[in-house]
């Protein structure tokens, strides 16, 4: 990514120069350092990381043009290094999306409650939150985020990339989900009516791919996933509940009826206790 605190020397498509190699492992190093500083003190500070990496703030512009600048790419290898752990946690149920699902979602507030500090930065920081906003047909279809997501080469463009590869772990099984065994009964998670039709709005963003009702069930699942973590990583449910998982297991079971999984709580619980017991 190409911002003004970093220029590129070598022409597009061709191999990075050594000294546009040692640029990168700096600016990596950076980065690195930021994270570091971040689960110390809760906050990024270029003062900080300055003072750590044995360099002066100005000779850290050179690399990172802000604290937003720098904010964003933190954020990035934080959503990136999620998406292997939810991966690496789904990858035993190969072949079952339902599973690999439930596996992934007990993984991320597993993650969120380890990494409280990483997980205010990426999903409740004013800063990250402007660089990607709520895109369905991207995280349930893999396809192109739309704007106002920043366009490659700007500042946050990395982040925004990041934050939908994130989204599309949960969006692309859930679609599996459904299209191996239909859609959710219309009935239990058609959205209410509202301004300007919401219906009408949330199909028009997928197509005919996914009806408004499907559209409608991955928000509510996902806010309810969202808002759960949310809760307990910030302390803002008694320390009891969260330790016993039973809050979580409960809006887990909620979430698969939602997705239309009801025949499957039973075993999706197993894998949900799986998760959390490991």
């Amino acid at each position: 990514m190409t911002t003004q605190g970093e220029k590129s020397t070598s022409p597009a498509g061709e191999k990075p120069t050594r000294r546009d190699q040692q640029r990168q492992a700096t600016l990596d190093e950076i980065v690195r350092t930021a994270r570091a500083s971040l689960t110390a003190s809760r906050e990024i500070s270029l003062r900080a990381v300055a003072q750590d990496m044995g360099m002066t703030a100005p000779a850290l512009y050179r690399y990172v043009s802000s604290l937003e600048d720098l904010t964003l790419r933190v954020a990035a290898q934080v959503y990136d290094d999620l998406l292997a752990e939810l991966e690496a946690t789904a990858a035993p149920y190969e072949g079952d999306p339902a599973a690999q699902l439930v596996a992934g979602a007990a993984a991320f507030r597993q993650w969120s409650l380890r990494h409280p500090q990483e997980f205010a930065l990426t999903f409740a920081n004013p800063i990250t939150s402007m660089a990607k906003t709520a895109d369905l047909p991207a995280d349930l279809l893999g396809q192109e985020p739309h704007p106002p997501q920043p366009p490659p080469g700007l500042m946050g463009a990395d982040c925004a990339e990041a934050a939908h590869r994130f989204g599309g772990f949960f969006g692309q099984r859930v679609l599996e989900v459904w299209e191996r065994d239909g859609f959710p009964d219309a009935g239990a998670v058609a959205p209410p009516p509202g301004p300007g039709g919401l219906g009408s709005s949330l199909e028009a963003k997928t197509g005919s791919e996914v009806p408004a009702e499907g559209s409608w069930a991955f928000v509510r699942s996902w806010s309810r996933l969202y808002g759960t973590t949310a809760l307990e990583v910030f302390g803002h449910i008694d320390a009891e509940v969260v330790e016993s998982g039973a809050l979580f297991r409960d809006m887990m079971t909620e979430c698969g009826d939602i997705l239309g999984l009801q025949s499957r709580r039973e075993d999706l619980q197993q894998v949900v206790a799986a998760v959390l017991d490991a």
